[in-house]
């Protein structure tokens, strides 16, 4: 792991901060080269969408981290300013966003849902490289393994990984949802954006069926992670409650949507 990727005497450029950069400019890339495919967009309206999400996204995983983990503020262990920069929640990170897309596309007179297939796709494309950042910092790290792929942490002062966890075998819980995010990018681009934009399926599906894969994916990943949860409740973290809050939701509407949807990956 290489939590700091450059090391000039006081400067220290972390790679965690580089990764998710890259990660927001790969999705964003792919969305500029989309837009006219988008009803009703034009460049300031794309602009104006883009910025809104992003920081509708930052201050939703922030708010979530801080609802979570309120101790750690009382205490004085964080500062609201001056960490900032430290603890996201991605589920809170995809709550903002949607508030953030569903206000401004109805200010600009967009359609929410088609407008939200094309960031389905967008944002396991860019999600994957923000997870090799988590790696790389050795946080949202896993429970210790007896698994030959187990990943070993820590061993730098600026790691994220707790000190007795330094060297032990792990479950690269940050890879498995790489993986997982990779597969359900390349799923939607090939089999199922192609047939939003045919209408042989509702506005909305590419966006809803995203949801459902990756709250199903985050739901079984939780049980590998070895980080702070933010507590649990019935033996469940917070992260699993909302996906199972994310798989009723998406699946609730995927079928009321009828099951041809559903015969996407046939085809």
């Amino acid at each position: 792991m290489h939590p700091i990727l450059i090391r000039l005497g006081p400067l220290t450029v972390p790679t965690y901060g580089v990764l998710v950069a890259a990660a927001y400019l790969v999705g964003i890339s792919w969305l500029k080269s989309q837009a006219a495919r988008m009803p009703g967009m034009d460049e300031n309206k794309f602009w104006t969408l883009i910025y809104g999400i992003f920081f509708g996204a930052i201050l939703g995983g922030k708010l979530l981290f801080m609802a979570l983990e309120w101790r750690l503020y009382w205490d004085g262990e964080l500062g609201i300013f001056r960490d900032f920069r430290y603890g996201f929640v991605f589920f809170g990170g995809l709550l903002g966003a949607l508030a953030a897309g569903l206000i401004l596309t109805r200010r600009l007179k967009l359609p929410f849902l088609a407008t939200a297939d094309y960031f389905g796709v967008a944002l396991p494309m860019g999600h994957w490289i923000g997870r090799l950042g988590c790696l790389a910092a050795g946080c949202c790290y896993g429970r210790p393994t007896s698994m030959p792929w187990g990943v070993r942490l820590g061993g730098d002062p600026a790691s994220s990984t707790p000190v007795p966890l330094w060297g032990v075998p792990l479950h690269p819980t940050q890879l498995y949802e790489a993986a997982t995010d990779i597969m359900i990018c390349l799923f939607l681009l090939r089999r199922v954006l192609p047939r939003a934009r045919k209408g042989e399926v509702p506005a909305g599906t590419v966006f809803m069926l995203y949801v459902l894969l990756y709250s199903i994916a985050r739901f079984i990943n939780e049980f590998y992670r070895g980080d702070d949860r933010g507590g649990f409740w019935l033996g469940l973290s917070i992260s699993q409650w909302l996906a199972l809050a994310g798989i009723a939701m998406a699946g609730a509407w995927l079928a009321r949507r009828g099951p041809r949807l559903f015969a996407t990956a046939g085809r």
